[in-house]
């Protein structure tokens, strides 16, 4: 069983699976939320206080954008609107970048060996790597996704093909690693910070938050890609931003979303349910959210299990499915995983509104339940989806392929035994193109204060398969472009389910 724990969290990394807005209480929203009902079974497990990778990861998928317009009309049926029709992108709202991988550098000044990682020529970075090879030896996941050495080799040779960045050439390491346990993600950090003196970090030590704060606050390095929370950033000893929603500001965004596409009315009897390790997170700022757009919260419930004790995880969410038959709940906003917690819902045949603004696991949960068809859910999505590039994701694929001499086939589109590049060409064109932008804007003199200025000052920013993106001092999650989906236990792969859009593009960078 704890094998199959393991599968469920590298299983969400390679699924697709969050705005802003104002989460404080105000005049007239509803009463303090009652405090939590809490089920303890065991000590929670290890290194869950740090980010794990939020709600609209697009490392594989996401939705097209159907236009800029950021004050959406809500559905005429709030209660339970109708799909969309398959969105066209609309107009992006960045301003007119440089060419991608053309930056034009900020300042002036003789180049010299400025910090680490950095001499008058070069600039290293060092990429994290899932190593896919060992997790089939281990009999859990059989993918071929290629190289990222190969990928990273080929974008920064474009990059200095075109004069580098302020005229250094970027020079990168790889690392591989697994996505559970400790001992990979934290060896891949000293190599990378030790080892290799790299200057940054682009990417991310995934579902292993503590390589993340090895590198950032242990280490003082850039991390450039990686989730985190309020609390992990500010530890960090260098500059750290992510490129979707930060896993604080994605609770706050979904509610924002919500309230903006009319969801957030009739919703009845109202339940909030999170995890032990992030209950502190959703008091702090999805409960004062809800509260603020009028949602009273008639209960709280908080589960205390490590995830590989299936069956603690099954008897304690049993006990909360009769709290909400007791309350007459009829929403229900469960927070991160809920594996546990779908099936459970559905053996006690307790029909209720599903809220959730992680959607990897999310529909985990839906499709691997005994009735997908069972629950009216939603939750967030990206802007991007499937096959969909904006022009700046088709260009750096071009670059890739023009580098490599490898063709990127789409994934639905790839036979079978082939290497599936497309996955993680995308993901790596985000974080690179983020990384030379940065570095660029930061001038010759790069530091860790350079960089960081150049972030704090960055505004509004065009990526790779971003409508609406942002950095600026305090906002440290680039995205900002969402759109809610509904669950559809008729869609997906093998009409197993899931979730499809039902909002035109909401803008919430403020």
């Amino acid at each position: 069983m704890k094998r199959l724990l393991i599968f469920f969290a590298v299983f969400a990394l390679l699924v697709a699976a969050c705005g802003g807005g104002d989460s404080g209480q105000e005049d007239g929203a509803a009463p303090d939320a009652p405090p939590p009902t809490q089920a303890s079974e065991a000590p929670a497990p290890e290194d869950t206080g740090a980010a794990q990778d939020t709600a609209v990861s697009d490392s594989d998928d996401a939705t097209e954008p159907t236009g800029d317009d950021t004050e959406d009309e809500a559905p005429e049926d709030s209660a339970s609107p109708e799909p969309a029709d398959d969105p066209s992108p609309g107009e992006e709202a960045a301003p007119t970048a440089d060419p991608i991988f053309q930056p034009t550098c900020q300042g002036e000044g003789d180049l010299s060996a400025t910090a680490t990682g950095v001499t008058a020529d070069t600039i290293k970075v060092g990429a994290p790597q899932i190593d896919y090879a060992e997790l089939g030896s281990l009999g859990l996941v059989q993918i071929d996704r290629g190289d990222n050495e190969v990928i990273l080799q080929a974008l920064a040779q474009e990059v200095n093909d075109n004069g580098g960045i302020c005229g250094r050439m970027v020079e990168t390491v790889t690392y591989k690693f697994l996505p559970f346990g400790t001992d990979t993600s934290l060896a891949g950090c000293v190599y990378f910070t030790e080892d290799e003196k790299v200057f940054a970090v682009l990417g991310s030590f995934i579902r292993v938050p503590t390589g993340n704060i090895c590198v950032t606050e242990t280490h003082a390095t850039a991390l450039i890609g990686a989730p985190f929370t309020a609390e992990d950033r500010a530890r960090a000893n260098a500059p750290w931003v992510h490129l979707e929603i930060a896993t604080d500001r994605a609770l706050e965004v979904f509610v924002t979303a919500l309230d903006k596409a009319g969801l957030l009315t009739d919703l009845g009897n109202v339940a909030v349910h999170s995890g032990a390790n992030r209950a502190d997170l959703v008091d702090r700022v999805l409960v004062p959210a809800l509260e603020a757009a009028g949602v009273e919260i008639a209960e709280r419930t908080v589960i205390d299990v490590p995830a590989g004790d299936t069956q603690a995880g099954a008897a304690v969410w049993r006990t909360f499915v009769e709290i909400y038959r007791n309350a007459d709940i009829n929403t229900v906003f469960i927070d991160g995983d809920n594996v546990f917690g779908v099936e459970q819902l559905i053996q006690g045949g307790l029909d209720v509104t599903l809220f959730n603004a992680e959607r990897a696991t999310f529909t985990f949960g839906l499709q691997d339940s005994s009735d997908p068809g069972f629950f009216e859910a939603y939750t967030l999505g990206s802007p991007y989806a499937g096959d969909d590039n904006n022009q700046r994701m088709e260009d750096c694929i071009d670059a890739f392929e023009r580098q490599s001499g490898i063709e990127v086939i789409p994934t639905e589109q790839l036979p079978e035994d082939e290497t599936d590049w497309f996955i993680p060409v995308r993901g790596f064109c985000r974080v690179f193109d983020l990384f030379v932008q940065l570095a660029a804007a930061a001038g010759p003199n790069l530091t860790n204060e350079t960089l960081q200025a150049a972030i704090d000052g960055f505004g509004p920013i065009e990526l790779p398969n971003e409508a609406f993106a942002s950095l600026r001092a305090s906002k440290y999650d680039a995205r900002d472009g969402v759109v809610l989906m509904q669950w559809d236990p008729e869609a997906g792969d093998d009409n197993r389910g899931d979730f499809v859009v039902i909002s035109d593009l909401i803008d919430t960078g403020g």
